[in-house]
């Protein structure tokens, strides 16, 4: 799979899509995590302890993660934008060396449904204080423009926390971007239907990316690119490999956990390594 992501590189059709797994890594939370802090706000108020505990469990169900956080919104209201952007504009955090080695792969694109700015940190890091270009679903025009003109830019798929009235935290905000704005709806397709996707610190169960990639099936039928996943081993089965690679064209490739996750640094690496070699072969 490493020879056939360096051909895509080499077509200059190659893009990356961060998910929460890499944000983690530099001790930010999970989505589990971000509700059950949410759910503490509501306990510091009072809120009924057995209302807790029953939002304590939906907060241990991906599939139930949009629906509660819809009612910890509605709930919470403008705690809610203090807390994301102390929570993930906090400055003491800084991009791991998996975030290093990941912004040197020679992507198109890199799209995150991350709040945080850790992808932006680790470009500005590693190349010379480079100032990436960063759209939100909201940068329809924009986007499309860098695509055709092949400017590399970050797509912060699920808004910033920078400005947290934005965001993408629940279902209904999801299907009102991807539903109800045709300009975001058309970058999608033409990102998926173009470009192979190489999906980093996603996992399966992952609500977010399992809607968007609900909305792009149909693409998946229609001769797009084969794209690439990196799932640990002990998140997925052989019957979750068979279907994504039926239903998506997504090849998942599986790797070891051990060393906190080290082996995808390491498949990283490796892709690099084949695209030196064959850069220095011309």
């Amino acid at each position: 799979m490493v020879e056939d992501i360096k051909k895509a590189i080499n077509k200059n059709s190659f893009g990356l899509y961060v998910g929460a797994g890499m944000s983690m890594g530099a001790g930010l939370p999970s989505w589990g995590q971000l509700l059950n802090e949410l759910i503490d706000i509501l306990e510091r108020k009072g809120i009924a302890s057995t209302r807790i505990a029953e939002m304590r469990i939906l907060a241990g169900i991906p599939s139930k993660y949009l629906m509660l956080a819809e009612e910890l919104r509605d709930l919470i209201q403008s705690d809610l934008d203090r807390l994301i952007r102390d929570r993930f504009e906090d400055k003491t955090k800084v991009p791991t060396e998996t975030h290093d080695v990941l912004v040197k792969l020679k992507s198109k694109f890199i799209i995150t449904t991350n709040y945080d700015t850790l992808v932006e940190k680790a470009l500005v890091k590693n190349f010379n204080n480079y100032f990436p270009t960063v759209y939100t679903y909201k940068d329809a025009s924009s986007i499309n423009y860098s695509l055709w003109n092949n400017d590399h830019f970050v797509l912060k798929a699920h808004g910033d926390a920078k400005t947290p009235k934005e965001i993408v935290l629940t279902e209904k905000d999801y299907r009102n971007i991807i539903y109800n704005q045709s300009g975001y709806q058309s970058i999608l397709h033409a990102i998926f239907s173009t470009n192979s996707i190489l999906f980093v610190g996603v996992s399966l169960n992952d609500p977010e990316l399992l809607l968007l990639l609900g909305y792009i099936h149909n693409i998946f039928h229609g001769g797009s690119p084969t794209h690439y996943a990196l799932v640990s081993k002990d998140m997925v089965t052989e019957t979750e490999v068979e279907r994504w690679r039926k239903d998506f064209n997504i090849e998942i490739i599986k790797y070891d956990p051990a060393g906190n996750h080290i082996a995808v640094k390491n498949f990283l690496e490796e892709i690099i390594a084949v695209t030196e070699e064959a850069n220095f072969d011309v």
